[in-house]
Order: C-alpha cells, then structure tokens, then sequence
C-alpha cells in the first residue's frame, strides 16, 4: 500500500515569503492545519502549521495545553498587545516554518504513519523528487487500513 494511492492531490500552499497573515487567511478558507511551503519550482522548503501559527500569538495557551488536566482558568491567559499582533501577522512563513518531514509518493503507507507519530505530525507532505505533489492525513491513511482490512 503506497502513500500515493491514498494522498490528496489538491494541497493548498504557500510560497517562500508569503506573510504569516496571508498564510493563517488560508487556513481558515481552506479549512486546513497544515501548509507546505513551497519555492517557484514546487520544491518543498518546510511547513507552517496551525499549532505554530497560534503559538506565535498565544506561547502560554500552547504550554499550558501540555498541561491540560492541571488547568483550571484559561480565562488567566491574556490577549497580546496589538502590536505584537501586527509585527507577527507581517512576518514571513519562513521564519515559522518547520523543516519538512515528507514521504517520497512510492513510500508504503507505514513509513508514513510512522514518520507522522515520530514527528506528531497530522498531516504529511508527498514529494517526488523534491517536488511537492501531494499530501496525507492521519485519517487518509487510516481510511486506507480500514479498507484494506475490509478487503481481506
């Protein structure tokens, strides 16, 4: 079973030196957590995720989340000062993103899911030479096992 028979072709992307606030603008149009970022040629550079996005405007909610059980007010958390809004809303995805964890499109599904756990990733690129071509959920791959499972 190979990650490109369970991949999404359609990824929504950003280029190398979009603004954090056109990024977190298509996350929520497109409804996705994860973006690879990508140069000209469609080579992966890295990814911007949801989690780092919001830890940018939110570094105490986020610690605080490792720590869920012992959390009794969320309400002590404070809003950042707008300026500190405005200077993280304009700087680039290169600056937050992550380096790239992906699969090549001929890797088996268990790498992976592997690779994801390793990297509690939700989501992982699909590249073929480099270049991005797809991605994967958590939830493409396990669909993919439940219906393998089903076919046997």
């Amino acid at each position: 079973m190979k990650i490109k028979n369970s991949m999404k072709t359609e990824v929504f992307s950003v280029r190398s030196g979009t603004r954090i606030k056109e990024a977190a603008a298509l996350m929520v149009e497109k409804r996705v957590g994860t973006l690879p970022v990508v140069d000209a040629e469609n080579k992966l550079l890295g990814t911007l995720t949801m989690r780092g996005v919001l830890g940018l405007f939110l570094p105490d909610f986020l610690r605080l989340l490792e720590d869920v059980d012992f959390v009794k007010d969320f309400g002590a958390l404070e809003t950042p000062p707008r300026e500190e809004i405005e200077r993280v809303r304009n700087m680039g995805v290169d600056e937050v993103m992550q380096e790239p964890v992906a699969v090549e499109e001929e890797a088996e599904l268990i790498r992976a899911f592997s690779l994801m756990v390793k990297h509690r990733l939700s989501n992982i690129p699909v590249v073929r030479d480099g270049k991005l071509v797809g991605i994967a959920s958590r939830v493409d791959i396990g669909r993919r096992f439940l219906e393998f499972l089903e076919g046997s």
